[in-house]
């Protein structure tokens, strides 16, 4: 059998038993054929997801993709990507499960494999709960194989410091955290905070697990992929008298410090470039616009948006961007109000197409009416009354399906897909990668 990918936008996959309903597989989605041709139908025989039918011969492709998946986490950031060379990259997990949840999906874990699925680089944007807490799992997990993980360095600490991430010092005006931490080794103490301790153990027992700090002195981070290149463009250190080695300018707080100094990464895939910022806020991209290279570094036709498209961000910063397609990962529990209005109005103003795109991860999920809500709505309107059954009412809807965004490139299209309940199953929008306006 042969690995083949859709080369249109969408396609209708025919299966095999007739009465089962046919479906729609969209740009970049794997089959394995079976080489057998019908020529009435002038279909190919496939395979997808052990499933056997029938796809249309003009609608298959050799060359794979690039893939990205902006998993539907709640309120937190988690997005797994697929190179044009099969290299699998995952950057943050979220709070939860849903991202272990994913990949459980995506390769039939729930299967019983009996080869781990290897994720060749996992990125920790920087320590917040709602980004490396549902890694753990992922990391735990017998079916999965880490080779490496990259973080900005920064843990967090119960005790033992002047903060929760380490210790500070100032020299003139400004204020800086020295303590860095780069393996594993460094965090061999006992006053880490308790989700930082159940990240090390599970690192700790992943056979032979490449675990490093990186900055924008290590310019680029080498997959094994060479149709990718991904670019490291924060977090950046800075040198002080008293100091051998760099540390990181203190933000005021340590919830703007360990956001501002997040891992920021840049994807590049021939024509298409995509920027992963993490969390970074506005005073952490003021910093790093400071720089002119930065600046004419971070144009991107596809952004994740940082902070969950929260109000701290700097205008500048998004005109730098420039985006076309823009996703935002923000979830209703806890509530913060993301994504806020204003975000959503600047990054729409300062994007690069006529028509651009945004993506919110939490406004294309679905959400229908529970069965057994609609039946106590009512019960409730027999009895208006009772306090209990409006309480029980409350609770009447449930989320039908996870705000996936589906974003696909060969490197000069660039397709962007969501699921909808409607018949043709998916919308999907295709924009050729713009160069950067004048």
């Amino acid at each position: 059998m042969a690995r083949r990918y859709i080369s249109s936008k969408s396609t209708y996959f025919y299966p095999v038993n007739a009465q089962d309903p046919k479906f729609k597989l969209i740009y970049g989605d794997e089959v394995e054929t079976l080489d057998v041709h019908d020529q009435n139908t002038n279909r190919d025989r496939v395979i997808y997801r052990r499933r056997d039918g029938w796809v249309n011969s003009d609608r298959l492709m050799r060359n794979h993709p690039l893939e990205l998946y902006f998993i539907d986490v709640g309120q937190g950031d988690s997005t797994f990507i697929v190179t044009p060379g099969g290299r699998k990259i995952l950057i943050d997990g979220g709070r939860g499960d849903e991202a272990f949840q994913f990949l459980v999906w995506r390769y039939r874990l729930d299967l019983r494999r009996t080869r781990p699925v290897d994720i060749d680089l996992l990125v920790i944007t920087h320590t917040d709960d709602d980004h490396l807490a549902g890694l753990v799992p992922i990391v735990q997990h017998p079916l999965i194989r880490i080779k490496r993980i990259v973080h900005s360095g920064i843990a967090k600490y119960r005790q033992g410091f002047s903060t929760g991430l380490g210790n500070t010092v100032v020299r003139g005006q400004s204020e800086y955290l020295i303590n860095r931490h780069d393996s594993l080794a460094d965090l061999a103490v006992d006053n880490l905070t308790d989700l930082m301790t159940c990240w090390r153990d599970a690192c700790i027992a992943e056979q032979g697990l490449i675990y490093e700090a990186v900055d924008t002195r290590n310019q680029t981070i080498d997959i094994g992929d060479s149709s990718i290149t991904l670019h490291v463009l924060g977090p950046r250190l800075t040198n002080i008298p008293g100091h051998a080695d760099p540390v990181y300018t203190w933000f005021g707080s340590e919830a703007y410090t360990v956001n501002g100094h997040s891992v920021v990464l840049m994807l590049e895939y021939q024509d298409v470039r995509i920027l992963f910022p993490g969390d970074l806020n506005k005073i952490g991209q003021r910093y790093l616009m400071s720089d002119p290279q930065f600046i004419r570094n971070v144009n991107a036709h596809i952004l994740k948006s940082p902070h969950h498209g929260s109000h701290d961000y700097d205008r500048s910063f998004l005109e730098a961007a420039h985006p076309q397609v823009s996703v935002i990962s923000s979830g209703e529990t806890p509530d913060h109000g993301h994504p806020r209005a204003d975000f959503l109005g600047t990054i729409g103003n300062v994007s690069r197409s006529t028509k651009p795109l945004l993506y919110s991860t939490e406004l294309v999920a679905l959400f229908v009416v529970d069965d057994d809500a609609a039946q106590l709505d009512a019960d409730h309107d027999a009895n208006p009354t009772d306090y209990a059954m409006m309480g029980q009412a409350r609770r009447r809807f449930k989320k039908r399906l996870n705000g996936i965004i589906n974003v696909r490139t060969d490197g000069n299209d660039i397709y962007c897909a969501r699921r909808v309940k409607a018949g043709y199953q998916f919308v999907i929008s295709k924009q050729r990668a713009r160069p950067r306006d004048p």
